[in-house]
């Protein structure tokens, strides 16, 4: 046997260290910390953070899409729950009716639930990602300038 067979391998080189981005100027928090705060808590946390963030474009691109998200949510929410109330009452069909209609209601809960999911965890690895159809018209809204922006 030779010396080199029993030698340790040699070690991977160490990963570069990536310098940590610079605090997002309103916040303080880093911009993937608050643009996943800001998905994380979705209308409460996206008005917060676009209030409080002026200057990054990262932040407030999460933080408005986080508003378009939870607006949808709550409008199909309370869409669904007038909808069973007033087609309820049909006398042989309002049961039927309001089955189908809780069977959308989960299926929207759970299509909210993966959106919402992957919108924390693109914005906590800082990579943008727009939510299908809500994501460019939060961008759109944006360039167009919201009230309070800079």
């Amino acid at each position: 046997m030779s010396d080199s067979a029993s030698s340790t391998p040699p070690t991977p080189p160490e990963p570069p260290v990536v310098p940590p981005s610079p605090p997002a100027a309103g916040t303080g928090l880093q911009p993937p910390v608050a643009a996943g705060l800001a998905c994380f808590f979705l209308l409460l946390g996206g008005i917060v953070f676009l209030v409080l963030e002026k200057k990054d474009k990262f932040v407030r691109f999460y933080a408005m899409q986080s508003v378009f998200v939870g607006g949808a949510g709550v409008m199909i929410s309370i869409f669904l729950k007038i909808a069973g109330m007033i087609l309820g009452l049909i006398p042989v069909l309002g049961k039927v009716i309001l089955f189908l209609i809780g069977i959308v209601s989960m299926l929207a809960g759970l299509g909210l639930l993966v959106i919402w999911v992957i919108m924390i965890v693109k914005a906590f690895s800082y990579r943008e990602w727009e939510v299908p159809f809500l994501g460019p018209l939060a961008r759109k809204q944006l360039e167009s300038g919201t009230p309070g922006s800079v």
